[in-house]
């Protein structure tokens, strides 16, 4: 099994393309199990104690090669306190819903000590598992970057059929700036708040600062913002998003 270098890779088989059939008629999309946590260092506790288990994480993976997962930890950037309270994220991705219950299998059966040395590090209030689906998917490709998280609504009776339309015409607008990034879908699932007020988050990936400045240039400055509002503006609503840091913390696939 190889190592998974970015989220990028690992949704690289899926696309758009994925949604049509040979003769081009709709088909269900390919979504595959992401889940997150929302975790706080105990004591005196930090992310340079998570780097200390890193190794340890890796080799669990590695061993047991019925686990395919990878992982990243979820550093908050720009938010405000009442969207991300914690200190730190974990994002965890399989290739597979039957590889997703294998991994937790073989967590629950022989990750004991591995296990307990993540719960010194810290305690995590919130699990959560989405069905992400991928919209876009560029070349472009790093062990770290930066995600762009929005919470979106569908509005004026406006079906999914209508938002993955309005995707396509998007994604030939970001084709003709040469724009790099990824943007994935994730659809609520277990562990979501009952209360949810949005139908799904609305996930933007770069590789670096620097990507998502230049793709925010042309998205602020160059016309991208009015364009975006002309396709999606009577179907969906979206909140501000907030952004976060990735960082590769190991896994397989």
């Amino acid at each position: 099994m190889k190592k998974i270098k970015f989220i990028f890779v690992l949704f690289a088989s899926l696309s758009l393309s994925s949604l049509y059939a040979d003769d081009h008629v709709m088909q269900a999309p390919t979504l595959i199990p992401l889940e997150t946590l929302q975790c706080n260092f105990n004591g005196n506790k930090d992310v340079e104690d998570l780097y200390k288990i890193q190794d340890e994480w890796s080799a669990f993976v590695e061993e047991n090669e019925d686990v395919s997962y990878a992982s990243w930890l979820v550093t908050p950037m720009f938010r405000s306190a009442s969207d991300f309270t914690n200190d730190i994220g974990w994002l965890g991705v399989a290739p597979s819903w039957t590889a997703f219950g294998k991994a937790y299998d073989a967590w629950f059966d022989r990750a004991g000590k591995i296990a307990e040395k993540f719960d010194k590090v810290y305690t995590c209030d919130s699990q959560q598992l989405f069905a992400a689906q991928i919209i876009r998917q560029t070349e472009n490709t790093s062990s770290d970057g930066v995600m762009m998280v929005s919470h979106c609504s569908l509005i004026n009776s406006a079906t999914l059929m209508d938002v993955t339309m309005a995707d396509q015409k998007w994604n030939a607008y970001l084709d003709s700036q040469g724009s790099e990034g990824t943007i994935v879908k994730w659809y609520p699932g277990p562990g979501t708040p009952t209360d949810l007020d949005y139908s799904f988050k609305y996930v933007s990936l770069a590789p670096s600062m620097e990507a998502w400045g230049e793709s925010s240039e042309s998205f602020v400055n160059n016309g991208g913002l009015l364009v975006q509002q002309e396709i999606f503006g009577n179907i969906v609503s979206c909140d501000s998003p907030r952004l976060y840091r990735i960082n590769a913390y190991g896994g397989q696939q």
